[in-house]
């Protein structure tokens, strides 16, 4: 529970309220909305403020900063008289009074640096302590971090723990399982990270409980125990917003979910219904909301992988994007950065191609930070689309598709870290697969520089560092 704020610390808390809330968190203060181009919140609403219930020494100031504060600062949230009195019994009752003469309404870090919450961080806390319908219940997660300024987010490519592959076999003979499919330095970095979310490319369920799809080349499905498994190294989250997750039809899908679900893994990217598969995962952390939500644009010309509906169980597709870009402009409302999950491209093709780079522009219109991609099995570059970082594929990560000995293959992992101010500073570090055992490469590593150097040459705006930075050209 928070700590109860009285005095000018508590004030300069709700001026972020009106900028930091609405705005992209990369933004600075000269990029925001002007007052008068945007509604007012009562304007907005049809309707006053009303203050009735409010403290007779804030009321005043609770409408002040309603009327001067725009809709985009507040980020499209209707801050209330409801929330006014949670956030009077929750921090103060001076903070209103403090701000209202202060008249700061346009300073992104003021509400956090007084509350150690920003405003979509406090509405969430606002709409659960009020039991509203609107908070995403089981989608919240606060996590902490031992790091002085920033939250550490990665991701991978492709994770394969079917039965009867020759990855799976491997990991089987082993006295710690999974966790020997790694060496020691990236088992360090994956359970090192604040969070850590990996593409689950297979379908949980037991033998003989589903069929296979008929005239499907490749499907995969793993023991419902190995979901355990994820845990040894580290993952925090799974997307099922790919390909092989239907491998055994909707039974074989269910079980899937119910495996996860029974482990305590928390999934996303596909669900019982349209409104589960849209779900983002919000994780707290530093006092600011993370969103990360997942699609699929595959299959593009198959009909496999079932699409989620109102009443039908499926994935989130976005061959057409416009569901996945309503669910990007939800988040958007609730957190401070969206990171947004896509399984898209062509197998094998190692330039992405007019269609992710349509995808990857209409993702970022709508509110991301960073787009991370997967589903080609082989790494894909990575561009910045209008300051925004796309990873266009991650590749293979733990993977194989049959009994035969693996090839080796090129792999990564993206970071993704998010600094206090809640800009995001995206990160590429260069792995390679060989002899069932995924390996980190260190940046002098001839590997990792044949990695870099050909990705930076098909990349028209970023260029990835030895020390694993990405920056633009």
């Amino acid at each position: 529970m928070i700590k109860r704020q009285t005095g000018m610390m508590a004030v300069l808390l709700l001026a972020t309220a009106l900028c930091g809330c609405g705005v992209k968190a990369s933004v600075t203060s000269g990029d925001l909305v002007p007052k008068k181009a945007v509604k007012t919140e009562q304007e907005a609403n049809g309707q006053p403020l009303s203050v009735e219930r409010l403290h007779k020494g804030t009321k005043e100031a609770a409408k002040t900063i309603n009327a001067e504060g725009s809709k985009a600062f507040f980020g499209g949230h209707r801050l209330t008289e409801d929330f006014y009195l949670w956030f009077e019994d929750t921090y103060g009752d001076e903070a209103l009074n403090a701000l209202s003469a202060n008249g700061i309404f346009d300073d992104p870090g003021v509400w956090k640096n007084s509350t150690g919450r920003t405003i979509h961080t406090l509405y969430l806390d606002y709409l659960k302590a009020k039991k509203k319908k609107t908070y995403p219940t089981n989608s919240v997660t606060e996590i902490e971090t031992n790091r002085s300024s920033y939250a550490s987010f990665l991701f991978s490519g492709d994770l394969n723990l079917a039965e009867h592959i020759s990855t799976t076999a491997y990991i089987d003979r082993s006295p710690n399982h999974l966790a020997n499919g790694f060496n020691q330095e990236l088992i360090h970095k994956m359970r090192k990270a604040d969070y850590f979310v990996v593409n689950n490319e297979f379908s949980y369920g037991r033998a003989g409980d589903s069929a296979p799809l008929k005239g499907k080349t490749f499907t995969f499905r793993g023991d419902p125990d190995r979901a355990n498994l994820l845990f040894g190294i580290g993952v925090d989250l799974v997307s099922l917003a790919n390909n092989h997750v239907y491998d055994y039809g909707r039974k074989g899908f269910l079980s899937t979910l119910s495996a996860l679900k029974k482990a305590k893994v928390p999934y996303i990217g596909a669900g019982k219904n349209i409104n589960e598969a849209k779900k983002a995962r919000y994780v707290i952390v530093n006092g600011q909301t993370v969103a990360i939500l997942a699609a699929t644009q595959i299959e593009r010309s198959y009909n496999y992988t079932k699409a989620a509906g109102p009443d039908r169980p499926g994935v989130l597709k976005c061959l057409d994007p416009t569901e996945y870009v309503k669910a990007i402009k939800t988040a958007r409302r609730y957190a401070d950065v969206v990171i947004c999950i896509c399984h898209w491209g062509t197998e094998g093709c190692m330039d992405y191609g007019y269609d992710q780079e349509h995808l990857a522009k209409a993702f970022v219109a709508a509110g991301a930070d960073a787009v991370i991609g997967g589903h080609t099995h082989c790494l894909q570059t990575i561009e910045y689309v209008k300051g925004v970082p796309v990873y266009y594929s991650l590749g293979n990560y733990y993977f194989s598709s049959t009994k035969n000995h693996q090839k080796p293959f090129d792999s990564c992992l993206a970071e993704i870290r998010i600094t206090k101010d809640a800009k995001v500073r995206p990160y590429f570090y260069p792995c390679r697969f060989s002899d069932n055992v995924t390996k980190l490469l260190k940046g002098t590593d001839p590997s990792a520089k044949r990695i870099r150097r050909d990705l930076n040459h098909r990349s028209k705006t970023a260029v990835l560092k030895k020390n694993g930075k990405v920056s633009t050209k």
